[in-house]
């Protein structure tokens, strides 16, 4: 080796050792630096984390961040499976009568005209018995029952129409409690005949009978109790009027609007017996009770037998 090469090498070696024991013996600290001496570019990118600032500092940098745009509305969720049907509700008129009727106590009917209430028929098969108007077949066609079942009935005005003042339009209620015990048929139920003067038939009396039967109203079955709500259901009338031919049923509302001048000359619960296909006495029996009647706000019930 020549003398020149080597020198060389040994400048190299001496200048290595010297470098390694100088950064060993010379670690700077923070004590070692001046105040505002280190600069942006002495600082790598991603070597300081958000924990090692200042907590005013980044309370600093939330307040001025600024909120990124609302994100896009997500899907609209499956439906979810629909639920049961509920159990039907209670009948509202019956039940808006029984509030009505609250507290007061019935008015008792245990023979024929207490309260007003008489048996029809020269001579009734009707009865006031066993705590309930108990009906049997048949049918009374004397002009003292216009209406023509056999049953109980109540007076509320002259049969003239200029005298009667109880107008068709206060009629504001009527339901009652009944059960069948027998019949020959599928029709043959408690009836209630509401008898007009003053409707508008054409005729100087403008008389007919607004009739309820539970036949054109879902039935009654033979043995079963029931709570009728008579007023809400549909009736017919005997004879044509204004808007309603005969014998085609409609609801009592219609009737009452239909003819604002008609007057109430009786009501009357029966036996629905006609001239026609009149059902014995002894092969029909029914028991009626707890009879609600309501002009206005005023409502008045009647036990029948006591």
């Amino acid at each position: 080796m020549s003398r020149t090469k080597t020198i060389a090498v040994g400048a190299i070696c001496a200048v290595a050792a010297t470098g390694t024991t100088a950064t060993a013996a010379s670690l700077i600290t923070s004590a070692k630096i001046a105040d505002g001496t280190i600069m942006n570019r002495d600082i790598h990118r991603g070597t300081i984390s958000e924990s090692r600032l200042d907590r005013g500092v980044v309370a600093k940098l939330n307040r001025l961040a600024v909120p990124g745009p609302a994100g896009a509305r997500g899907a609209t969720g499956a439906s979810g499976a629909t639920g049961a049907t509920g159990a039907p509700g209670a009948d509202g008129q019956v039940a808006g009568v029984a509030s009505q009727v609250g507290l007061n106590p019935a008015t008792t009917v245990k023979a024929s005209e207490d309260a007003g209430w008489k048996l029809t028929g020269t001579s009734p098969t009707a009865k006031l018995a066993s705590g309930e108007l108990r009906l049997a077949g048949g049918f009374d066609g004397a002009d003292s029952n216009p209406a023509g079942g056999l049953g109980i009935a109540k007076l509320y005005g002259p049969f003239d129409k200029a005298a009667n003042t109880v107008s068709l339009s206060s009629l504001s209620a009527l339901s009652f409690s009944a059960h069948i015990i027998k019949r020959p048929n599928t029709v043959s139920a408690p009836t209630i005949h509401v008898t007009l003067v003053g409707a508008e038939t054409g005729t100087p009396s403008g008389f007919t009978n607004l009739v309820y039967e539970p036949a054109n109203n879902g039935g009654m079955d033979v043995g079963k109790p029931y709570s009728v709500d008579a007023y809400s259901g549909e009736w017919w009338s005997t004879k044509t009027l204004t808007g309603h031919p005969s014998q085609i049923t409609a609801s009592l509302t219609s009737f009452i609007d239909d003819n604002p001048n008609a007057k109430i000359f009786s009501i009357s619960v029966d036996n629905g017996g006609s001239s026609t296909n009149t059902v014995p006495a002894d092969e029909f029996a029914a028991g009626v009770d707890n009879l609600i009647v309501g002009f206005g706000n005023k409502f008045d019930r009647y036990d029948f037998g006591g």
